[in-house]
């Protein structure tokens, strides 16, 4: 007598996950990763050029004598490090800055991805987007456990979200 095997069963798809309320639905990982590759080339180039017309004030500054180069003391050295300490907000205030504006980066655009209160879905301000950026900071400092978060949190949610408060949705 031989055992006859189970029926054949069909695979079947997870279901799907409902997101926080009706038209949106949590911010797919693709979406979030690409949308932070474009935000950092963003910053990157800006930063570049910032500093790139620092640099060209400070040598602009300087005289050559015989091989060598020296600094002349003037207000080109002054207005190049104010050049070089607005490089560096840029970097530090782009984040805060979007994300308060409007809840979205330039890099999120494409994707319509938003980041909202976890508690309510509304936009969040200048205090929560430092939270969010420190979070952020974290999330990246711990050989980026924070941001490979977003696959384990059932609502996609990395480190700075859970710090913030807030979430990643994108609206339909």
């Amino acid at each position: 007598m031989s055992a006859t095997p189970p029926p054949a069963v069909a695979w079947q798809s997870p279901e799907p996950l409902e997101g926080p309320a009706p038209g949106v639905e949590f911010a797919p990982h693709g979406g979030r990763l690409v949308a932070y590759i474009i935000d950092g080339i963003i910053i990157g180039i800006v930063v570049s050029l910032i500093c790139l017309v620092g640099a060209g004030v400070l040598y602009s500054g300087s005289t050559m004598e015989g091989n060598r180069l020296v600094s002349v003391t003037t207000p080109a050295a002054v207005i190049s490090a104010i050049i070089f300490v607005i490089a560096g907000l840029v970097g530090l205030l782009y984040f805060p800055f979007f994300w308060q504006r409007n809840g979205q980066t330039p890099g999120m655009r494409p994707f319509d991805l938003f980041v909202v209160r976890d508690t309510d879905g509304g936009g969040i301000g200048w205090g929560t987007a430092l939270v969010r950026l420190i979070g952020l900071w974290i999330a990246a400092a711990v050989f980026y456990i924070g941001f490979i978060w977003v696959f384990i949190d059932k609502r996609r949610r990395g480190w700075q979200d859970l710090i913030a408060g807030t979430i990643v949705v994108k609206r339909a």
